[in-house]
């Protein structure tokens, strides 16, 4: 029997004037769609109505900007750098897990 998949939510934005934003969702999608793993990305738009606040509110921080990483079991998993540096340290699915702490 297949094992259930953990949902992760990538709160993400396809419209921004940030250049530097746009590079850091499609780094993750690039890796993310590359990774075998045991998670379902489920990627959220902050730029719909509402979605930045949600976001907001949902991680608890009201000054977090996307990309951010959530899971309704873990909660906030982190940003971009902390996902940049799991996967730099072959630890990616320990971020995802909530596990990864950066030591740099």
């Amino acid at each position: 029997m297949a094992e259930e998949k953990e949902d992760i939510i990538l709160y993400m934005t396809t419209i921004s004037s940030n250049l530097d934003v746009k590079k850091k969702c499609a780094k993750i999608d690039v890796i993310m769609a590359s990774t075998t793993s045991t998670h379902n990305l489920i990627k959220k738009d902050v730029a719909v109505p509402g979605g930045l606040a949600a976001m907001r509110e949902n991680l608890k921080d009201p000054k977090a900007l996307p990309p951010q990483f959530y899971s309704d079991k873990f909660g906030h998993l982190g940003g971009y750098d902390l996902f940049e540096n799991a996967v730099e340290d072959g630890k990616l699915l320990d971020f995802l897990k909530k596990e990864y702490t950066f030591e740099g």
